[in-house]
């Protein structure tokens, strides 16, 4: 029996260090973590939540050579976060509570997208389809909204 335990964690370690995404989540309650779903060769997807009520959701496919990063301190914040561009990046810091964000990244090539909300009830909404752009958002406060189409 000591054996088969043994066995079963080995397995656990093993298949959990086989993902390619890193979802870290400190604090209570967070709704997020969807972060397993990326593809694409040297590509990664980090998802790290601190606080509470939080919630990711993100998609990375067909994207060679891509770095999506979402990062979360407060509570309440919400992102959904989609790439399919290689060799681009997206990175989304929320530092406050009940901040959200939604953000597309497809069809381009050597692409950046920015956003860091500090505050509250911050919104945006952006998606970049122009390869070689550069797209960067900051909203510092409370209730701003901010839309941002660069095709």
């Amino acid at each position: 029996m000591k054996l088969f335990k043994v066995a079963a964690i080995a397995a656990i370690v093993v298949s959990g260090s086989a993902f390619a995404g890193v979802v870290p989540q400190f604090g209570g309650g967070h709704g997020g973590g969807w972060g397993g779903n990326n593809s694409g060769p040297n590509s990664e997807l980090s998802i790290y939540q601190y606080g509470g009520g939080n919630s990711a959701v993100a998609l990375q496919t067909d994207a060679k050579n891509s770095d999506l990063t979402i990062t979360q301190h407060g509570g309440g914040n919400g992102a959904d976060v989609g790439q399919g561009s290689d060799d681009s990046s997206i990175d989304l810091l929320q530092k406050g509570f009940g901040n959200s964000a939604t953000l597309d990244q497809w069809n381009s090539k050597d692409s950046t997208m920015t956003v860091k909300q500090y505050g509250g009830g911050n919104g945006a909404a952006v998606d970049q389809t122009a390869s070689g752009s550069t797209v960067s958002v900051t909203q510092v406060g409370f209730g701003n909204n901010a839309t941002a189409h660069q095709y």
